[in-house]
């Protein structure tokens, strides 16, 4: 596992999705590519696992700061250089995090055809 205390990743919880995650996990920002013909072309999942796992995962590495939050080296330049804030809610006794990333890096990003921000999926 690495480290990155690089400050261009500045990635906040709110004090909800601090009180959410539970004592021994971590959330982790997982990337799934979507296409072969373009190397950039993925969608971004959010999800919380236990910590332990998330260290000894391959291809995930622990950003610097006090939230245990970790981030598949694929989806750097999608944190890097702007404030990612990640909520929760919990329904039904679901709990779903979400952040204010795009909810598409895909096909349709890199062709800069992404819905209005008001309107893009969480």
């Amino acid at each position: 596992m690495n480290r990155y205390g690089f400050d261009i990743f500045d990635v906040r919880l709110t004090p909800q999705a601090r009180q959410l995650l539970r004592e021994g996990e971590a959330l982790v920002f997982d990337w799934h590519r979507m296409a072969i013909c373009c190397a950039g072309a993925g969608e971004m999942s959010l999800y919380a696992m236990r910590e332990e796992k998330a260290r000894g995962r391959k291809g995930l590495v622990h950003l610097k700061g006090e939230d245990p939050i970790y981030a598949a080296r694929a989806i750097f330049p999608h944190l890097a250089g702007g404030e990612v804030i990640v909520d929760a809610r919990k329904t039904l006794g679901v709990r779903r995090f979400t952040s204010n990333l795009p909810g598409d890096f895909g096909l349709r990003a890199t062709m800069g055809r992404l819905p209005e921000p008001d309107k893009a999926a969480r």
